[in-house]
């Protein structure tokens, strides 16, 4: 029995295909995949900015039905509406066991060294279901919304590291996807102030539409003059650089107030490179961190936004496209247009 997957050959060779329908072994399910969403981390693997399996299928912001479960799979019903957490964690290295299974030394990835969820169906494999990696989706949270769990668990781990909490101030540089995400889970959490920076007209007009209270274009406005006037001229308790570069990574650590925390959330450029004078981290006692991927129970929290109505991720899905159209969809992530393309799983050029 065979299916059409979208499957990564080699940079900038993304091809949809025949291949066979994952066998089911003991302990594994099969998902029916309704809705995948393409991450830019997608996007930079088809570029060869980021490692993956050559062979493999693409994709790990998956939804979907249970079709089939093995033998002694427990709590897991044929016919359950599910999003699949998709890391492979050991569950016994010190990452593991200190609660940041993301961070897991033998951590394998759907979608990157594992099959993933660009295709009509999907394989869990025991090792995950064991680990608690199947989630069950609310009733009220629509498939295409369930695919993006997995980035919204993300910035919610990203909010969880700036400590936004009623009445903190945040600046989001970067209104694509991610950066919008980052809006509404700070939103959720009671930040009292969000600045946007962004430089593409629509994107700025959506953070605005969002919830952000302040949005510049850094190439018409100072950037730190705007931040420094809204915040009495202390600047924001923490800043997330939301786009993978060098100068906006650099463009936060001004924007911030003492003792204040910069996340950098995007991953860069194999050969990118960071200049900065060490002095504005000591004397100001900056906190600089990061967040890539996140722990299962950010997840979980995720979902409960979407199902509590506290985030509402319907206005960021902009584009669906069919499993034959793939490729196109990539082009399209690659050139910007809109935010977040969701794949739509059917026949081949369907």
């Amino acid at each position: 029995m065979s299916m059409y997957a979208a499957v990564f050959h080699k940079p900038f060779d993304l091809r949809v295909e025949q291949v066979a329908v994952p066998r089911v072994r003991e302990g594994d399910v099969l998902i029916e995949v309704e809705a995948t969403g393409i991450c830019g981390s997608d996007i930079r693997v088809y570029k060869g900015e980021k490692a993956a399996r050559q062979g493999n299928i693409l994709g790990h912001e998956v939804a979907g039905t249970v079709e089939r479960a093995g033998n002694k799979v427990p709590d897991i019903e044929v016919g359950e509406r599910v999003a699949i957490y998709p890391v492979v964690f050991c569950g016994r290295c010190s990452f593991c066991l200190g609660g940041h299974p993301n961070m897991c030394e033998h951590r394998a990835t759907l979608g990157y060294q594992l099959d993933g969820g660009m295709a009509e169906h999907m394989l869990v494999p025991a090792s995950m279901v064991s680990r608690g990696c199947i989630f069950k989706i609310p009733d009220k949270v629509p498939f295409e919304y369930a695919a993006i769990t997995e980035p919204l668990a993300c910035t919610v781990n990203s909010i969880d590291l700036c400590g936004v909490k009623t009445g903190s101030s945040l600046l989001i540089i970067g209104a694509g996807p991610m950066g919008l995400m980052n809006l509404l889970v700070a939103r959720a959490a009671g930040a009292s102030k969000i600045i946007v920076s962004e430089v593409n007209p629509d994107r700025l007009r959506m953070a605005r539409e969002l919830g952000a209270d302040v949005v510049v274009d850094p190439t018409k406005e100072r950037l730190i003059e705007v931040v420094k006037a809204e915040t009495d001229g202390l600047g924001v308790d923490a800043a997330i650089p939301s786009v993978g570069q060098p100068d906006v990574i650099e463009a936060a650590l001004p924007a911030v107030k003492k003792r204040g925390i910069i996340n950098i959330f995007a991953g860069s450029a194999p050969d990118a490179k960071i200049t900065f004078n060490p002095n504005i981290i000591h004397y100001n006692e900056l906190t600089l961190t990061a967040n890539q991927n996140a722990p299962p129970r950010c997840f979980s929290r995720a979902l409960e936004l979407m199902s509590s109505k506290q985030v509402d991720v319907g206005k960021l899905i902009t584009h669906r496209f069919a499993l034959g159209d793939v490729p196109e969809a990539f082009r399209s992530r690659i050139e910007k247009v809109g935010l977040k393309p969701i794949v739509i799983p059917r026949p081949h050029g369907g």
